[in-house]
């Protein structure tokens, strides 16, 4: 069984907007063209995809310019077609716009459309729920709100888990006011997933310096994911809540050899900083409860698994967005020579239903 651990759906905005509760219907977020002809979503007053980050030689192509054209983007049974053309059994779907739920600056108007959000992807999922299963947008802003959605969500809608960006309102991911959202996921049994979102105006390594997609995209993804391992491995996240199981999502997987090592070595020379830590990277990564994707062609993926452990490194398509190698995601995976059959299995579906957990597996049934 071939499972896709990370995709995601481009919102129909009417659809959205329909799940808006009052008063807050009218301030759904809208389609519009800027200046230069690409179609944009305005919400709050902002542009997104962030148009401060420049596009060069840009050809408008309907829909390209918010993440592919795929028909199945937004059209569930499309989807179900393109899934069979790359040979993907069942999909782990996350928002697009929904990554940027944390940017929000109302609160309050952030709750209101992580649930209408949840309500949607749960609706578009439902049409195939042995194939296609969702995961929830959470409003960081408010993290007593955050728990109560994590929860309505995976209990009350069949979400596998919930969606959070590398750090917080300024916090990073090992800060005690996160500490509920992590206890509730854990006694759920349902994972956090850490996402970052470009062109989502969260704030990332890179941004600040760089204004066009391909450097902010190039640098965003990983050293946010970088910053996100370190506060979860190194401030006792994992002590604190023995059950909770974390996925590092769509940064690809060479990153964590490399840092991994990194973090062993300042554990060796500078634990006594971080009295938080009860052991080394090392041991806890051998716990199994961090997770990462791989890019179905990178070349570092025996390394990741070697660094993370065989259980811990999962397939994920990206589809439909713009990077996704949909449709020969799975085909670039079955074509490898460096790994064997065996870690194949374990990339493409094994370790992802160890992620997901339960839930999946009765979706999948």
């Amino acid at each position: 069984m071939v499972i896709d651990s990370d995709a995601h759906i481009n919102e129909s905005l009417d659809a959205l907007a329909e799940r808006l509760d009052e008063p807050y219907r009218s301030r759904a977020p809208k389609l519009v063209e800027d200046t230069l002809g690409l179609t944009r979503i305005l919400m709050e007053g902002r542009l997104y995809p962030d148009p401060r980050l420049r596009q060069r030689h840009t050809r408008k192509v309907q829909g390209k310019d918010l993440g592919g054209t795929h028909r199945g983007a937004a059209n569930p049974r499309a989807r179900l077609d393109d899934l069979d053309t790359d040979g993907i059994d069942v999909q782990v779907v996350y928002g697009s716009l929904g990554l940027a739920v944390s940017t929000i600056r109302d609160a309050e108007f952030a709750v209101a459309l992580a649930r209408a959000l949840n309500d949607y992807y749960a609706e578009f999922c439902a049409t195939a729920p042995n194939r296609l299963a969702p995961m929830a947008a959470l409003p960081a802003q408010d993290l007593s709100a955050s728990v109560e959605e994590l929860r309505r969500a995976v209990v009350e809608l069949g979400h596998l888990g919930g969606t959070v960006p590398p750090s917080i309102a300024g916090k990073e991911l090992d800060d005690a006011a996160l500490a509920p959202l992590f206890a509730e996921a854990a006694r759920l049994d349902a994972p956090i997933s850490v996402h970052w979102g470009n062109g989502s105006h969260l704030p990332a390594a890179g941004t600040e310096r760089f204004d066009t997609h391909f450097m902010v995209h190039a640098i965003g993804h990983p050293f946010e994911q970088m910053i996100a391992m370190a506060a979860i491995l190194c401030g006792g996240v994992l002590d604190d809540h023995p059950k909770l199981r974390v996925g590092f999502l769509e940064a690809g997987c060479g990153w964590v050899p490399y840092w991994v090592e990194r973090l062993e070595e300042h554990y060796e020379r500078r634990s006594a900083e971080m009295p938080r830590m009860s052991r080394s990277p090392e041991e806890y990564l051998a716990q199994g409860r961090c997770f990462v994707t791989a890019e179905p062609d990178e070349r570092l993926v025996p390394e990741a698994i070697e660094a993370m452990g065989e259980t811990s490194v999962m397939y994920a398509s990206d589809y439909p967005h713009s990077d996704s190698k949909f449709p020969y995601s799975v085909k670039a995976v079955r074509e490898r020579d460096d790994i064997d059959e065996e870690t194949k299995e374990r990339l493409l579906g094994t370790n992802a239903l160890r992620y997901y957990g339960p839930r999946l597996e009765q979706r999948i049934g």
